[in-house]
């Protein structure tokens, strides 16, 4: 029977046991038992992430729940909504847009006054202050406000700007009812009246809360202002003018699960939280950029500040293994990952001597050891989509919010959304002779003629209008419908986005058109048209999700895979696969050519550069069209020559790949983009220029007009040529004046473009400056022969030496209080034990700090399937998700260090 399942399982009962110390016959029961927990407990991040919901039923039942934008982001992934409302949650809001009509929202009908509110944020404490104070100030009622932060406690007091000490929780909690007693005290004082138990619950604030609490700093006492911990208004001499009522009961607590899966071992960073908006490195010359770490040069850094984001992103992994009920052995590939390393070493000392815990292998890995891979545009179709849909904006740039609170928190960046915008409505809507969908404005336009038929009020006479305009022009139901991605979503128990996130482009394309002919089996739905095996056209998937919207109750049925074929269908369009296309062919020709000469590399980036000034002001026009690459695309494939120079051509010039006549050219050919494309002035290296360029484009055409007109004139009704020739010496003094800002303009441009070829310098030499990429097998690509491996990322390359279980120079292990004292401490008698393998863990987590992306995940399938460990469970993991665009942001935008 052992033997069966062995066979079955692909395992051996004989390599379990000795792998966990079980080596007499009194142990088979335990080993036995530990087997059976290997084999059915598999890790699930997003069962992990629910469950830890229904753990804190007994806090949200009867509650109104507040989340702020990183939650928010992390539950619409994971589809949490409806948990909340199965445990008997009043209603769900925005903690950053608080308005006053929450307070009667309740999705159970519920008309009790709500007693309770629960908060949850994915920022700091102090972050998130002064929204918490406000959503208590618009509850005055409540008697219990329940907090819960994804930053554990012990991260608040070590993150090096926060205010709390080591208890920081009940230091908080304390503060939040010191600042909310004074914001009460202070607007009734304002007011000139008193305030007892009666008007404390019908106090209300205008303008949703905004004028009363906002309308100064002073208003809102930050957290630093009050972090002393005394009365802040002991000294008050109308206090005893003013009752509370009812005592408020804060508590808070922490609630580590708040993350972004897009599949059961796929997950990132809300891009909305304190961790993914924390810096990776500070500026210096081994830097590129806030949101990546630095270079890893394997020397000691000038100064002992360990980066923000190490320190969160150590507390977050440590307790989400913690939380999965596993314990770590901690490896690390980069510098920055070696210091997280550390940091998780010396928090883990004493949680993982556990014998009955799983073991989990702990692979932190830095993104700039492999910039190139996510500045390509590879061959997956969760990359294209999430490059072609538009995101959500962020709440920090909300147009609601003041300017004075809108800023950004000192030393953080501005990620891009998760939640993509996917543009059901659109696809709906569109022309099409054999669907009548005017019956749903006109049922609206009824229902609104009927609601008051005795009262024509010019309300309700715009309203109708408005529905008439909308049946008119087909925008009402595409402004409502707009969908988004939920990865537990699924076919038969497959969850949508796990199944495509392994996919090539063509191959998820025909797996959801498979979908979609399922789903229309089931539904007894027809159509009317022909299908190609092996394809999967846009007119095939546009057809069939018309059909399955067509009825509403189909429509709510199926809207995971209508909103995945959805946003396939635009990652297929073809205003957006031209130019992911273009790149693509632009990217081969660029490694083409770094492999024969440096000469031959720097024509072809100058050949596209040159080529993308053609497009202009215009050119997004000429590159939907033609598929031309704009400026900024020019400047990403710049980047990525300047890679592909440092590895083939380290030494051709003295500071950079390439010869001094080579950047020359390079460099007058972006001058010149520069003056024919003033839009880009928004990237950083270009800060200040805007009004200047966008002058000198706007001079010659209105010099070509003055002069035209002068010409006109001097030939129709001038016969004297003395008369056409009045005015010159004006003119030539303008032209001088012209001539001079002109000047001006190109030396400043030519300074900020030598700037730029400095900061691409960085580029060129990564592969010298970091040492993993240095030394051992992968430094060079002779190791492994034939182009399938030569093209993989980093991460393919790293995990196919690690379960190959050969040894990679530069991975650290980092070994635990008790792993050093059998090491040092008992080695001297012979029984040390050697160190640990990421190869000998049955379970991988694979952290890429500064983010992943779609084509990484396919990479480390494909290295895990190659590597014929079936037993093994990946699980991937990453600051953000990254596109070729975010990557542009990052390396040219604002969090760049150029």
């Amino acid at each position: 029977m052992l033997s069966k399942i062995e066979h079955l399982c692909n395992v051996s009962f004989e390599a379990l046991f000795v792998k966990n110390g079980f080596s007499s016959d009194s142990d088979l029961s335990d080993g036995f038992s530990l087997l059976v927990e290997d084999l059915m407990a598999f890790v699930d991040v997003t069962k992990s992430c629910l469950d830890s919901i229904r753990q804190i039923s007994e806090h949200i039942e009867d509650a109104i729940v507040y989340l702020d934008a990183g939650c928010t982001e992390s539950f619409q992934l994971v589809g949490a909504f409806p948990i909340f409302l199965d445990l008997g949650v009043r209603a769900v809001c925005s903690l950053e847009n608080t308005y006053s009509l929450d307070v009667v929202a309740d999705w159970n009908g519920n008309y009790d006054p709500a007693k309770k509110i629960v908060i949850m944020t994915s920022r700091l404490l102090s972050d998130a202050h002064r929204y918490i104070l406000r959503t208590l100030s618009m509850h005055q009622g409540v008697l219990f406000c329940s907090i819960f932060t994804s930053i554990s406690e012990v991260a608040h007091s070590a993150y090096p700007d926060s205010p709390l000490g080591p208890d920081a929780f009940h230091e908080y909690e304390s503060l939040l009812l010191q600042d909310y007693e004074e914001l009460i005290e202070n607007s009734d004082l304002k007011s000139g009246r008193s305030v007892d138990n009666n008007t404390k619950e019908n106090l209300t604030f205008e303008d949703e809360g905004w004028s009363r609490v906002t309308s100064t700093e002073e208003d809102i006492p930050s957290l630093e202002a009050s972090s002393t911990g005394k009365n802040l208004y002991g000294n008050n001499p109308r206090q005893k003018m003013v009752d509370l009522g009812p005592k408020l009961i804060v508590s808070v607590h922490h609630f580590p699960m708040i993350l972004c899966p897009f599949s059961p071992k796929v997950f990132v960073l809300p891009s909305e939280g304190s961790i993914a908006e924390a810096c990776l490195s500070a500026e210096n010359e081994d830097s590129l950029s806030a949101g990546l770490p630095s270079l890893s040069t394997g020397l000691p850094s000038d100064g002992d500040e360990v980066p923000p984001a190490a320190t969160l992103t150590a507390h977050f992994l440590y307790h989400l293994v913690a939380k999965m009920d596993l314990k770590m052995e901690i490896f690390s590939l980069g510098d920055l990952s070696k210091t997280i390393g550390k940091i998780l070493t010396d928090m883990s000392s004493l949680y993982d001597v556990g014998r009955r815990k799983r073991t989990v292998g702990l692979l932190l890995i830095d993104r700039t050891l492999d910039l190139l891979t996510p500045c390509c545009h590879g061959d997956s179709l969760v990359d294209r989509i999430f490059s072609a849909l538009p995101r959500k904006e962020r709440i920090s740039s909300s147009t609601s919010i003041k300017s004075s609170q809108a800023q950004l928190i000192p030393g953080s960046l501005e990620r891009a959304s998760l939640e993509v915008q996917i543009p059901i409505g659109e696809i709906l809507t569109e022309e099409d002779p054999e669907i009548d969908d005017s019956g749903l404005s006109n049922r609206i336009e009824a229902f609104l003629c009927g609601w008051d038929s005795y009262n024509s009020a010019p309300e309700m006479v715009d309203l109708i209008n408005l529905c008439k305009k909308a049946s008119d022009q087909r925008i009402f139901p595409a402004e409502l419908l707009q969908g988004s991605l939920v990865s537990t979503e699924s076919f038969r128990g497959t969850p949508y986005l796990e199944a495509i996130l392994d996919r090539r482009t063509k191959d998820g394309a025909i797996l959801v058109k498979k979908w979609l002919q399922e789903t229309l089996r089931r539904e007894n739905m027809s159509t009317y048209v022909k299908t190609r095996p092996g394809l999967a056209s846009k007119s095939e998937l546009k057809t069939m999700i018309k059909a399955l919207a067509k009825r509403p109750s189909s429509l709510i049925r199926n809207g995971g895979i209508i909103q995945l074929a959805t946003a396939a269908l635009s990652a297929l369009d073809e205003s957006c696969s031209v130019r992911w296309d273009a790149f693509i062919s632009a990217e081969k020709i660029l490694s083409v050519n770094a492999g024969d000469t440096s000469q031959s590399l720097a024509a072809q980036i100058s050949d596209l550069i040159n080529k993308s000034a053609f497009a202009g002001s215009d050119g997004k026009k000429k590159e939907l069209s033609h598929g031309l690459l704009s400026f900024q695309d020019a400047l990403l494939l710049t980047i990525t020559g300047y890679i592909l120079a440092g590895e083939n051509f380290p030494t051709s010039g003295s500071s950079g790949p390439f010869s001094w006549q080579e950047e020359h050219f390079l460099k007058e050919a972006i001058l010149d983009a520069i003056l024919e494309n003033p839009s880009v002035a928004r990237l950083k290296f270009l800060h200040g220029l805007t009004p200047e360029l966008e002058a000198k484009l706007n001079k010659p055409k209105s010099d070509v007009t003055k002069e035209t007109s002068i010409d006109h004139l001097d030939i129709d009704d001038f016969d004297d040529e003395q008369w056409g020739k009045w005015g010159d010496e004006d003119e030539e003094n303008d032209n001088k004046e012209l001539e001079y800002d002109d000047m001006q303009l190109k030396l400043e441009l030519r300074d900020r473009v030598d700037t730029l070829f400095k900061y691409l310098h960085k580029f060129s030499s990564l592969k010298s400056k970091n040492r993993p990429l240095r030394e051992g097998p992968l430094a060079s690509e002779s190791n492994l022969t034939g182009d399938p491996y030569t093209n993989k990322g980093l991460l393919y390359k790293l995990l196919t030496k690690i379960l190959g279980k050969f040894d990679v120079p530069g991975l650290e292990y980092h070994s635990s209080t008790v792993g050093r004292l059998f090491k040092s401490g008992f080695g001297r008698f012979g029984l040390g034990q050697a160190n640990p393998s990421v190869a000998d863990q049955n379970v991988i987590l694979v952290f890429v700090v500064g983010g992943i992306n779609g084509v990484e995940v396919q990479e480390a399938h494909e290295a895990l399937s190659e590597s014929g460990r079936p037993d093994i469970e990946l699980i991937l993991g990453g600051t953000t998700f990254l596109t070729p665009d975010d990557m542009l942001d990052l390396l040219l935008g604002q969090p760049s260090y150029i």
